[in-house]
């Protein structure tokens, strides 16, 4: 809105709604080790921040297994456990990671391939 300063009319204007960006969203898988001796034990978990790096992600990050592997899950907040009693060996698995749309940035998503040795 405007004012004039000397008769105080007033004027408005609209602007169009600004397009939004790509999101810059940019995924590095890594490499993690689960021990053997542990997983005859239990289920073993390995944490988002040692499979893989987000990065320049725009909105809320989540997290899906694309590849089928039963003995390894990934949950929404990016936690991978591997279920007891996997044989030693390494393992691949693929994840989507999708940064949501926000006000400024349209959604987007990487899959990344995050490698699990079991030794």
């Amino acid at each position: 809105d405007y004012t004039c300063s000397v008769c105080g009319a007033t004027k408005t204007e609209s602007i169009a709604k600004c397009a939004k960006y790509a999101n810059t969203l940019t995924v590095k898988g890594k490499t993690a080790t689960v021990k053997f001796a542990n997983l005859k034990k239990k289920n073993q978990t390995v944490a988002q921040k040692n499979a893989f790096t987000v990065t320049k992600a725009q909105g809320k990050v989540t997290y899906k297994k694309s590849s089928v592997n039963k003995n390894i899950t990934v949950n929404s907040s990016g936690k991978i456990t591997v279920k007891k009693g996997l044989k030693k060996g390494t393992y691949k698995i693929k994840v989507k990671v999708t940064a949501a749309a926000n006000t400024s940035y349209k959604s987007g998503s990487k899959t990344v391939t995050v490698t699990i040795k079991v030794k």
